[in-house]
């Protein structure tokens, strides 16, 4: 079994920029890094060993989607850096700002597999839903995407 100094030793860096990519924003995302790392060790131990990862994940996701149903805003994700380059007239910006718009869960699978490159069993159990719900997401969030920035 890992101890918890060793699961924030192990992913504590792919958790920040994870928050980072949410958020937007250095000061939010070390914020969120927090909140989740607090909950985690709050809910230590994890409910399925092995599963460490998806269930930090998980957490991250939740504690992003609270913190902006607070702030009845969206999720920033103003320091998104996809590897893109500007085509047909669609800049990053345009993208980001379409990324602002999804609905939350989408977002987040999104962000998981497009920008994270996370499988999509992890992102099926990170947000708590079927590997074929997470397919799902992904899908919807592309369709939503390509349609937004034409």
């Amino acid at each position: 079994m890992v101890t918890f100094g060793e699961l924030l030793e192990r992913h504590e860096r792919e958790i920040f920029a994870y928050a980072l990519r949410l958020t937007g924003d250095r000061d939010d995302a070390d914020d969120l890094y927090q909140e989740t790392f607090l909950a985690a060790f709050r809910g230590w131990p994890p409910p399925r060993s092995g599963n460490e990862r998806a269930w930090l994940y998980k957490i991250a996701t939740n504690k992003a989607i609270d913190r902006a149903r607070k702030q009845r805003g969206l999720v920033s994700l103003a320091d998104l850096r996809l590897a893109a380059p500007e085509r047909d007239g669609v800049t990053l910006a345009d993208l980001r700002n379409a990324i602002r718009l999804l609905p939350g869960g989408q977002r987040a699978a999104f962000v998981l597999r497009k920008i994270e490159g996370r499988p999509y069993q992890e992102i099926a159990d990170t947000l708590g839903c079927s590997e074929e719900a997470a397919r799902s997401r992904v899908a919807e969030a592309m369709k939503k995407l390509k349609e937004a920035i034409r």
